[in-house]
């Protein structure tokens, strides 16, 4: 284990490391000072639409440039197409990246019966009263939801000189007068981007629905430009190799949207030619964020050691083997895993019923955490006594684990993290993030704070039982001292933990990438593919809980610390409302 004197050099590199990578990102994000970057409020129906604008410095009322508002999926938020934001800034474009409403940063309720355009409509209408923006050319690019409140801004404004649907947009979800009939003039200039491995559609199928749009007589095709820019009826269809959730930072995504409202927005002078390509960034912003993600988890590893070696009174217990008796890895494995998966699909379904807490699936989140929690401690207590040498008391486990001294760490080391990403959100306009998945946000509006609050008792129990499973029932005494056995055990229960999401996304997805076989239908298709926001937060968590536990032989500050970043994540990812 890491020494008390090895703590403190180890945090100085991992908070260098830290400010080095967000340095960095901030430098890509800034287009090494080519840009300006500015968090924005914008009114919209009694309420306000959080965005985060890219300005190419030379934009100016003297030189107004074209401008893009770009609109994410739901459960997302603006810094899910900043990347794309970031590209078309780079290429001489105003980008304004939004939170639809109830999402982010926004405020407002989602659900039906609202503005469809979801506060789109009014980021345009912010951007035409800038000075420095081309009000004439105004494009728009929508994911998934997004896309449906994109089509409807369309209508809504009657000007909009491009746009591109990114996983949505058209079917019957979007049916309406207020979205508008798609046809081979509406909307002008229109990009569809949709991914082969895309879960929601049968591209056999979308490119014989697109004929009529597309003014074809037989299927579309691919990468082929049909219709014409000086006539605004463009038009074209690009299926790039990847899922639904990741089609927004696809490169070739992101280069097809630059090059669309290249042609779109910008008109060409006599004997100029389109580009054909686009350089791209964006990547190496998003790695340089990664790695300030890691050290800042690295940080607060290092932190808990120099606590619990400066303060031997907070172990509550020592290192002394099978507490409880022990399980088998592999049992606490099927077990754990199969809890998991069982009950994944019924409880998110669960969650659509019992709306609590008010978040679009984070009530399902949290009501299948607890279905998993409930059933894990009753396995624990009557069946896992009858064939293994488990015997809980729950009581005395229990009062061990919530006690002053673990709760005062657990929070403290929560808070130190909560505020380190907030302060860096807040000075540099970089979230932490894995690529297109959020991890950790800063709570706003207020209701996210209480919703925050409404999450922990979820999550505690969720967390409580997990520890059981993953540290009090481990026969720690079998594993050999010295860093390498350390990490290797470390790594072991981390494998336990994510082991069932990980053969999910491989049975869904190996057979679509290599055979394009989808097993599962779209909709419970769509539902998996939030396992790809869930395994990083696993990760994180199962890592603290395992260093926690590994310093004081206690599950009591790591189960708490868990619960509250959980809560967290949870609290500023998902919408606020419901379906209904």
């Amino acid at each position: 284990m890491v020494t008390t004197r090895m703590s403190y050099p180890i945090a100085l590199v991992l908070i260098s490391l830290y400010l080095s990578g967000i340095g960095v990102a901030v430098l890509f994000n800034v287009g090494f000072g080519a840009l300006a970057v500015e968090g924005v409020s914008i009114p919209n129906e009694g309420n306000r639409i959080s965005g985060l604008l890219y300005r190419p410095v030379q934009a100016s009322p003297v030189n107004p440039l074209p401008a893009v508002v770009l609109v994410h999926g739901i459960s997302g938020s603006k810094q899910m197409l900043s990347g794309v934001a970031l590209e078309l800034a780079r290429h001489g474009f105003i980008s304004l990246t939004i939170d639809l409403v109830g999402h982010g940063n926004s405020e407002g309720v989602f659900g039906l019966g609202v503005d469809p355009t979801l506060g789109t409509l009014a980021a345009v209408r912010y951007l035409e009263s800038q000075p420095f923006v081309k009000a004439s050319s105004i494009g728009l690019v929508g994911h998934s939801l997004g896309a449906g409140a994109v089509r409807a801004t369309a209508v809504a404004h009657g000007n909009i000189a491009a746009s591109v649907y990114i996983g949505g947009g058209f079917g019957d979800v979007v049916a309406g007068s207020s979205h508008g009939t798609l046809n081979s003039s509406f909307p002008k200039n229109l990009l569809i981007i949709v991914g082969r491995q895309d879960v929601l559609f049968d591209l056999a199928q979308l490119k014989r629905d697109l004929r009529p749009i597309f003014g074809a007589d037989q299927d579309v095709a691919p990468s082929i430009l049909y219709g014409d820019f000086p006539n605004q009826t463009a038009r074209k269809l690009i299926t790039p190799a990847t899922t639904h959730l990741f089609e927004p930072v696809d490169p070739s995504a992101v280069s097809e949207v630059v090059l669309w409202m290249s042609n779109a927005l910008k008109p060409m002078s006599l004997g100029q030619r389109p580009p054909l390509e686009v350089n791209l960034t964006y990547f190496y912003r998003e790695a340089a964020i990664s790695i300030s993600l890691v050290a800042l988890i690295g940080l607060v590893f290092s932190i808990t050691s120099a606590l619990f070696n400066h303060y031997p009174a907070l172990i509550q217990a020592g290192k002394q083997g099978k507490k409880y008796g022990s399980l088998e890895d592999w049992k606490v494995a099927v077990i754990w895993g199969v809890l998991s998966l069982a009950l994944f699909l019924p409880m998110f379904f669960t969650g659509f019923l019992l709306p609590f807490p008010p978040l679009l699936f984070g009530s399902s989140f949290a009501w299948w955490l607890l279905a998993v929690a409930v059933l894990g401690l009753l396995s624990a207590l009557f069946l896992l006594p009858k064939f293994s040498t488990v015997a809980l008391n729950l009581r005395s486990t229990a009062a061990e684990a919530f006690n002053l001294p673990n709760a005062a760490i657990g929070i403290t080391l929560f808070t130190l993290m909560f505020s380190i990403v907030n302060l860096t959100e807040a000075v540099s306009h970089i979230d932490l993030r894995v690529s297109a998945i959020p991890v950790f946000n800063d709570l706003r509006p207020m209701t996210r704070v209480h919703i925050f609050f409404s999450f922990i008792p979820f999550f505690l129990v969720y967390f409580f039982v997990e520890g059981l499973y993953l540290h009090e029932f481990h026969n720690w005494s079998s594993h050999k001292a010295g860093f390498r056995y350390e990490v290797s055990a470390g790594v072991k229960v981390v494998a336990v933990k994510i082991w069932p999401y990980l053969l999910t996304l491989l049975t869904q997805y190996a057979p679509m990438f290599s055979l394009n076989i989808r097993l599962f239908p779209s909709s419970i298709g769509f539902l998996i593919e939030f396992l790809w926001g869930v395994i990083p937060l696993f990760i994180i968590s199962t890592a603290s809980s395992w260093w926690f536990y590994r310093k004081a032989s206690n599950i009591g500050a790591g189960t708490i610390f868990n619960s509250l970043i959980i809560a967290w994540s949870a609290a500023a990812t998902f919408p606020i409302g419901a379906f209904g």
